[in-house]
This record gives C-alpha cells, sequence and structure tokens, in this order.
C-alpha cells in the first residue's frame, strides 16, 4: 500500500493526538505484571485481535482504531497500516500508562504474539528507537511482514511525554495456528 506523505502524516498525527489526549482516572490501568484484559465494547471498536508479549506478561485485546476512546479500552491498531500477514507494517499504538506499561521492560529478541481472526502471527523484537512525534517513516509500508508499537516516552514523564518508543518487529515464519 503507498501512501502518500500527507496520509502517513495525517495517520501517525490522529495516533499520537490520541496517544496524548488520554488522562488519568482510567480503570483500565494495568500493573507492572499485566494481565489479560476484559474490554467493554461501548465504544463501538470492534476488535482485531490479541498482542502477547510473553517476556513482559503483557497480553491485552487490540481494536480498531487509535482514537482516545479506543485507547483507554485496549491497544488499538492504527488506521491505514496492514493487517498481519504476508507482508506490509502492522501499527499498533497503546498507552505508556495502561496497556503498553510493561515495554519498558522489552529487549530486542522478545517474542510478539498477535491473534486475530485470519490467524496467529509471531513477531520477533529487532530494534528499539526513541523519536519524535512527528516522525511518520516508523508507520512506512514495508515488503516484509513487520510489526510497530508506539507508545509515549520516557514512562515517568509527568504530563505529555515529549517523545515516543517504537518497537520494531519482524514476523518469524511457520509460526503454528
Amino acid at each position: 500500500m503507498n501512501l502518500t506523505l500527507r496520509t502517513k502524516i495525517n495517520i501517525l498525527s490522529a495516533a499520537m493526538i490520541a496517544l496524548l489526549l488520554f488522562a488519568g482516572g482510567n480503570s483500565a490501568r494495568v500493573t507492572d505484571h499485566p494481565r489479560a484484559s476484559s474490554v467493554n465494547l461501548q465504544s463501538g471498536a470492534s476488535t482485531v485481535g490479541m498482542i502477547e508479549i510473553p517476556a513482559l506478561g503483557l497480553a491485552t485485546k487490540v481494536l480498531e482504531g487509535s482514537n482516545a476512546s479506543t485507547l483507554r479500552l485496549a491497544v488499538g491498531h492504527i488506521p491505514g497500516t496492514a493487517l498481519p500477514g504476508p507482508s506490509g507494517n502492522v501499527g499498533l499504538a497503546g498507552h505508556r500508562t495502561t496497556f503498553f506499561r510493561s515495554l519498558r521492560k522489552i529487549k530486542v529478541g522478545d517474542e510478539i504474539r498477535f491473534s486475530t481472526v485470519a490467524g496467529a502471527f509471531k513477531y520477533r523484537v529487532v530494534s528499539l528507537q526513541i523519536v519524535l512525534p512527528n516522525a511518520i517513516e516508523v508507520l512506512n509500508a514495508t515488503q516484509l511482514p513487520t510489526l510497530t508499537l508506539v507508545t509515549c516516552y520516557p514512562f515517568d514523564f509527568i504530563g505529555t511525554a515529549p517523545r515516543r518508543l517504537i518497537v520494531h518487529a519482524e514476523m518469524v515464519p511457520d509460526f503454528p495456528n
């Protein structure tokens, strides 16, 4: 999928605005050892699947969208990015204070599992980056199947965080469904 620069900016901007708009007082907070989340779909967001990062104890639903109401309930699939499959860059956004809190401990080599109705997909973390919010290239389309996780950074910052943690992972072939 070829996206124009303007479309990429709009996609990333929407995702980042949604991350920034989220305020405290959410009952969906997780601890440093998160468990599987129960998601109330009152927002009307459709379920994309489930993401798991065993090394972090993270297991939560993924809903379509990256707006504030979706990100209060779950991790969000960034509109305009690929869905898991044979190619493309799947973009997922989550709050550093809730569902992606445990990403503070993620390491290169960690396994990420993403289960959808299309099947189960396994990824391996290949890099971690700290970028400015306008670094839209992190969501560029790819020929190989990749997964990009986006959350605000630093984790302990009070207020609107000035940067983003980007977790890049590549699909591991032949993951049994």
